[in-house]
């Protein structure tokens, strides 16, 4: 019989793997910028179709659980591009931007990549 710890231990390993969301940033252009306010909508754009002048600031990446959906994803995309003083995101991407590697030390522990999406945070010019 499993000690009441041991219970403990695998709800709690459960419950990591099925609602657990991680965001990771990256900053390509490290000027200084303040983050924008919780309520700042960060649209999101296919990079052909941007009319205005950009530049790239960084790559935001997000790995959920089983329990988040596609849109639970986008949210902590654009929560951690508001952070970085982005003001949208484009190329939004399933999976890990092109030519990174998989991050070390368990961050993706508990993702796959079907469950983990990208996109690069943009600043107008």
């Amino acid at each position: 019989m499993m000690k009441p710890s041991g219970y403990v231990a695998v709800l709690l390993l459960g419950a990591l793997a099925y609602g657990c969301a991680t965001t990771r940033s990256n900053l390509i252009d490290t000027s200084a910028r303040q983050a924008k306010p919780e309520d700042y909508h960060i649209r999101i754009y296919n990079a052909a179709s941007i009319q205005r002048p950009y530049k790239v600031i960084g790559v935001v990446i997000a790995s959920t659980g089983l329990r988040y959906d596609f849109q639970d994803a986008v949210a902590h995309l654009q929560a951690e591009a508001r952070k970085m003083g982005g003001d949208a995101l484009t190329d939004l991407a399933r999976g890990l931007p092109e030519g990174a590697a998989m991050p070390t030390g368990g961050w993706f522990i508990f993702g796959s990549a079907g469950n983990i999406w990208s996109a690069k945070v943009i600043v107008w010019e």
